[in-house]
């Protein structure tokens, strides 16, 4: 039994690791650790970033928040099951909060054939803390801009969940009605 092991890890590593002998390498030259450029920061120039207050932090997001929502028909989570109306030539606009550091990301199952994708973005939740140097992970919002080709009514599907996980149930759908007027 060992023989056997013995041979099929020897013949899995030679089938894996197998290379061809390539021409001899020139030497890497030796570098001067004296003329080298120093990229790290010394820790008494490093400054920590200042903390927003609390209402720093509200106007951040109500901020973004109206600029997210500028020029657009807005639908986020407060619009999940309704049914909105917008005109031609206008964009429509569907943002919802989600995980994506953690793998969670909204995807659009479903779409009226009316209606033409035409933007995809996403933007921290909490942006005063969000952008400060050195932040990583938390809550961001994922949207997806549609711009109708034509009047129609149908509707939206859109599902969170991780999308290497296709054997399991969406974490959460979202639905939304549209009807494109002239």
């Amino acid at each position: 039994m060992r023989l056997l092991l013995a041979t099929a890890a020897a013949l899995a590593l030679g089938a894996c690791c197998h290379t061809p002998k390539a021409a001899p390498e020139a030497p890497v030259p030796a570098i001067d650790p004296a003329s080298a450029e120093e990229t790290a920061v010394e820790p008494a120039e490093w400054v920590p970033p200042v903390m927003p207050t609390p209402e720093e932090a509200a106007k951040a997001s109500a901020d973004a928040q109206a600029a997210a929502e500028a020029g657009v028909v807005y639908a986020g989570d407060a619009q999940k099951g309704a049914s909105l109306t917008m005109k031609n030539g206008e964009t429509l606009r569907i943002e919802l909060e989600s995980i994506p550091t953690a793998g969670y990301v909204w995807t659009v199952a479903e779409a009226p054939a009316f209606m033409k994708q035409v933007a995809e973005g996403g933007r921290p939740t909490n942006p005063a803390y969000q952008n400060l140097p050195g932040y990583t992970g938390g809550n961001h919002y994922i949207s997806f801009d549609f711009q109708p080709v034509e009047a129609g009514t149908g509707s939206f599907k859109l599902t969170e969940g991780r999308p290497w996980e296709t054997d399991e149930e969406p974490m959460d759908t979202y639905e939304l009605t549209i009807t494109v007027t002239e």
